[in-house]
């Protein structure tokens, strides 16, 4: 077989070489093309891993406190609107021994059939000799709020009944 004159036929050859030409010059474009797209990938890429990251300590905090969130961790005493006032040192008094009575249940789970429970711990009882004076409270409000126990009271004057 034999080798062709290309000399014979130069608009052969000016075809070939604008077609390698072209051939070049559009690998050099797509490859330009398609780097700034997998560049833009990647970028991409890293913003979703680090929002990723973010979300999954967002979903442990929360788990953890969600399992937090059933256990009574503090109490709070509040006396009820209608509450008689017997003095502010009565009334402290009164709160501090309370809240020493509700540190029973700090750490215990939070469930609903327990309320009653709750509510027998001081509703109904009485403090003796309290700056001179006995006082029975009355329960008027219990709430959970978070992991805070929140309990609204009233107090009274007690006077034993003597009639035995």
């Amino acid at each position: 077989m034999r080798v062709p004159d290309l000399q014979r036929i130069p608009s052969f050859m000016q075809g070939l070489g604008l077609c390698l030409g072209g051939v070049v010059i559009g690998s050099a474009i797509m490859t330009a093309v398609s780097q700034r797209t997998v560049q833009e990938l990647h970028y991409e890429i890293q913003d979703l891993e680090a929002s990723n990251r973010v979300l999954s300590d967002q979903v442990a905090a929360f788990e953890k406190g969600k399992n937090r969130r059933n256990v009574v961790d503090r109490t709070a005493v509040r006396w009820d609107a209608e509450q008689k006032d017997l003095g502010k040192a009565t009334l402290g008094e009164l709160e501090s021994l309370i809240a020493a009575d509700l540190l029973r249940i700090v750490g215990k789970q939070v469930q609903p059939d327990m309320y009653d429970l709750y509510r027998g711990l001081i509703d109904g009882k009485v403090y003796y000799n309290v700056n001179g004076a006995d006082y029975r409270i009355r329960i008027t409000v219990l709430s959970v709020v978070g992991s805070e126990f929140v309990v609204y009271v009233r107090a009274e004057s007690f006077v034993p009944d003597r009639s035995n």
